[in-house]
């Protein structure tokens, strides 16, 4: 019994950690150094987006050629900031699609602090300010989630309309994430994002890359995902979690091929 006691002592001990600094190791990206005032790139244009926390920014790339043009919301993964994503959202522009590239608060130089609240936030206030553009056609918004970045694409999905989501190396939820990562029940997860659930509350298609070799989120995470409903698509990389290619010819060809079966991008003639 005193064995048993220390254990349970020892087990609450550590729960009790996690719960205490879940948020720091969720969202890593707070401890990264924000980027230089002008970090931002000349073919991109500043957004200031003013959440309840505090001022936020996301950066635009417009479509080349006519307009309205599709458009893509894309959400980095937890230890990014929009500033590591230019070269992936030229990759984008070049389909042609123009992309806008939303921070989250407390990440970079915005304000606040990051809950599954804010970053909803901050998310639906990009949304609004991209589709009443001119240069937009809202009727084809896609939204595009890496890892963390899936779940705040999810959560999107289910508050405004959306065309396509992508989905690249997500998580089925965070609870699953938790409870088979680190022994921790989900009812102790403060943002327990679900993409299974919002998927299966979003009919429209999309797409899951994921790497068979991904250690941080496993493979399983993503074939969970595209096992929710028809409509829903795996794609399987050689790859891990950080290291995939994101703008190689292959990933750039499933991503064309797909937005043209979704009607957001025009068919070849």
């Amino acid at each position: 019994m005193t064995i048993l006691k220390l254990v349970l002592i020892g087990y609450l001990g550590y729960a009790v950690v996690l719960w205490v600094f879940q948020r720091p190791l969720m969202y890593h990206g707070t401890r990264l150094e924000a980027p230089p005032a002008d970090a931002r790139p000349s073919d991109a244009e500043g957004i200031e987006l003013e959440a309840s926390g505090g001022p936020n920014e996301a950066w635009w790339f417009r479509a080349e050629g006519d307009a309205p043009a599709p458009a893509m919301i894309v959400a980095h993964g937890n230890a990014e900031l929009i500033s590591d994503n230019v070269a992936f959202a030229r990759a984008l522009r070049d389909l042609g699609l123009g992309v806008l590239l939303v921070e989250y608060p407390g990440f970079g130089s915005a304000a606040g602090e990051p809950t599954r609240a804010t970053i909803g936030e901050a998310f639906t206030l990009a949304y609004d300010r991209l589709t009443a553009r001119p240069e937009v056609d809202s009727e084809r918004i896609v939204g595009l989630g890496r890892s963390l970045g899936g779940g705040a694409i999810t959560d999107l999905a289910v508050a405004r309309p959306m065309r396509a989501l992508v989905l690249q190396s997500a998580f089925s939820s965070v609870g699953s994430m938790v409870l088979r990562g680190y022994a921790m029940p989900p009812f102790l997860v403060k943002d327990d994002i679900d993409n299974v659930a919002n998927l299966r509350a979003w009919d429209g298609p999309a797409l899951v890359f994921h790497g068979t070799q991904d250690r941080v989120v496993s493979i399983g995470h993503g074939e969970r995902l595209a096992a929710v409903r028809d409509g829903v698509r795996l794609v399987r990389l050689e790859c891990g979690h950080n290291d995939c290619a994101w703008t190689g010819a292959d990933v750039m060809q499933e991503l064309r091929e797909f937005l043209i079966q979704a009607d957001v991008l025009p068919r070849s003639d």
